[in-house]
């Protein structure tokens, strides 16, 4: 039986979480024979454990007797754990145990077990017996809560769109037709500016409805910004076809040279202060700190594999910094003749190609067969755990912002601020 858990964390804790769904989504039952738990906090050790008991006096009808095998197995393994705990933590516990054929042969199955410290409530109990794992409860808790409108409101152009966690999207871009100038004068002059109001206001009215349309139907909207020139934001917020509820979510009008889609980010910049919950304002905050020590060459700030490493071995880092999209993976190697030990770093993609050759390798001290792959692990996890275990603040960073975009094309995806100066 293996048995694998994902303990405590932020940032690297959401990694790891990330990585284990990506790897339950690939282990599959002859039939239903894999089984997930999810347990609020707020249940007994042994309610959930007489629970169990219960299903399995109901899996002895199970008529294959392979089957029955393994469903009686996977709950005897789950009650197993259960009893070294006294009681669920707050955010409660999940589990998922199962027989996972290991070719595609009946019999062939072996017990797997997972143990996860949600990352998020679990509000329900649930007890999931399928040929795949229940994993979509475990995924909405990845995903950030909060959600905060945006509208950049201009009398020619308009757009609308939100930041949630580190995304920010347009969802719709509006142009009016509406012109800035005109040439006519006298009765012509008078006709035109109140042909101009109306479709102004047409605007406004066909804006206000399509917002109404997404933001009443968007979880968790926490608040609404309106950005844009001179009257046309005040004007669209005046409006009535705006649905009250929306304009009781309507946090701060912030004064833009421009309306449309160029507005959006300007419009975020400017009210970053009031969304610090935000992944998306915590991640610039972070790259532009460690943007300005490079800039103003005070020799905190270090990049590159071998840098970073050396620092944190040396526990002077203050904060690690990785971007998501760093695919890179660190592969131990040892001799179990003489314990020699070499360490390969490769991307994602190399790891089989690389696994093969190592295979063929022997010991470059002893020369003897015994030398081989011992730990592979992406370096993501590994540098996040040796920051966790030296106290050092770690932040995985997405490249949905300017900055974190450069964080990956310019410095390799791997950088720190340094506690102190050191020359190491």
């Amino acid at each position: 039986m293996s048995q694998k858990a994902i303990k405590k964390g932020t940032d690297l804790k959401q990694y790891k979480t990330k990585k284990l769904i990506e790897l339950l989504k690939g282990k599959k039952g002859f039939h239903t024979e894999l089984i997930s738990l999810y347990i609020p906090s707020t249940k007994k050790v042994s309610d959930v454990t007489n629970y169990l008991k219960n299903e399995i006096s109901e899996s002895q009808n199970i008529k294959s007797k392979l089957t029955r095998k393994n469903v009686l197995d996977s709950i005897s393994t789950l009650i197993g754990q259960l009893k070294n705990i006294k009681e669920f933590s707050e955010n409660g516990l999940i589990m998922f145990s199962g027989a996972i054929p290991q070719n595609d042969t009946p019999g062939t199955e072996k017990n797997e077990l997972y143990i996860v410290d949600p990352p998020d409530l679990v509000n329900t109990f649930k007890y999931h017996c399928a040929s795949e794992f229940l994993l979509w409860p475990l995924e909405e808790m990845l995903q950030p809560k909060a959600s905060y409108g945006l509208i950049t409101i201009g009398r020619q152009n308009s757009a609308v769109g939100y930041v949630k966690g580190s995304k920010v999207e347009v969802l719709r871009e509006f142009t009016s037709g509406v012109h800035s100038k005109h040439r006519a004068g006298g009765q012509s002059q008078k006709r035109y500016e109140r042909d101009m109001a109306e479709k102004e206001k047409a605007f406004y009215r066909r804006i206000s409805e399509d917002i109404n349309k997404i933001f009443l139907e968007m979880d968790n909207l926490k608040g609404i910004f309106i950005g844009g020139p001179g009257f046309s934001k005040e004007k669209f917020v005046k409006d009535d076809n705006l649905d009250y509820r929306l304009k009781d979510k309507i946090m701060d009008t912030v004064d833009l040279g421009y309306g449309g889609v160029e507005g959006i980010r300007a419009l975020l910049d400017l009210v970053k202060g009031k969304i610090k919950d935000t992944k998306y304002v915590q991640e610039k905050q972070i790259m532009q700190r460690f943007m300005k020590e490079i800039t103003n060459d005070t020799g905190l700030a270090i990049y590159g594999i071998e840098e970073v490493e050396k620092a944190l071995n040396y526990n002077a880092v203050d904060t690690l910094i990785i971007s998501e999209k760093l695919n890179l993976y660190r592969i131990g190697l040892e001799c179990s003749s003489c314990g020699y030990i070499e360490h390969i770093t490769i991307k994602e993609s190399e790891i089989s190609k690389t696994e093969a050759l190592i295979e063929e390798r022997n010991c470059p001290e002893c020369t003897s067969n015994t030398f081989g792959k011992h730990s592979n692990n992406s370096l993501i996890e590994e540098f996040g755990e040796i920051a966790e275990t030296s106290g050092t603040k770690f932040e995985l960073i997405s490249p949905e912002t300017e900055e974190g975009e450069a964080l990956y094309s310019t410095f390799g995806g791997i950088v720190a601020i340094l506690r102190y100066k050191s020359n190491y």
